[in-house]
């Protein structure tokens, strides 16, 4: 085969897979972020919303906590990451990405329930 030819049958196949994340549910985005930082998260999801039952001046504190934990647990995954490189030596650029998009999922869980939290705590306040 010509490099031209194959140059066209590879962006044919390429053209013709479905993206990553289009076969990903939120199971999926739940386990790769790692069963122990999301379940940590979850609970402080739960803590949001009993509080906004219950105690409504922890509906933030609760969302804030959510997210100091996961900063928490970045920081630890990026010292193993790194500690991994400097053992190893050679790396590839996938197994780099792959690793970050895992290691900041708990992240932008808890990012989101920060948000939630604050949406709650907005709504909540007394009207002037």
């Amino acid at each position: 085969m010509e490099t031209k030819e194959i140059i066209d049958t590879v962006a044919t196949q390429t053209a013709q897979q479905t993206p990553y994340w289009a076969d990903y549910n939120v199971a999926d985005y739940f386990l790769n972020g790692g069963i122990g930082p999301m379940c940590v998260i979850t609970l402080f999801l739960i803590g949001v919303l009993v509080s906004a039952w219950k105690a409504p001046a922890w509906v933030r504190d609760f969302g804030f906590g959510a997210v100091i934990a996961s900063l928490c647990w970045v920081v630890f995954d990026l010292c193993q990451m790194f500690q991994a490189m400097e053992w190893y030596g050679a790396y590839s650029t996938n197994i780099l990405g792959g690793g970050l998009w895992r290691m900041l999922t708990p992240l932008v869980y808890a990012m989101l329930i920060y948000l939630i939290s604050i949406l709650i705590s907005t709504f909540q306040k007394p009207r002037i």
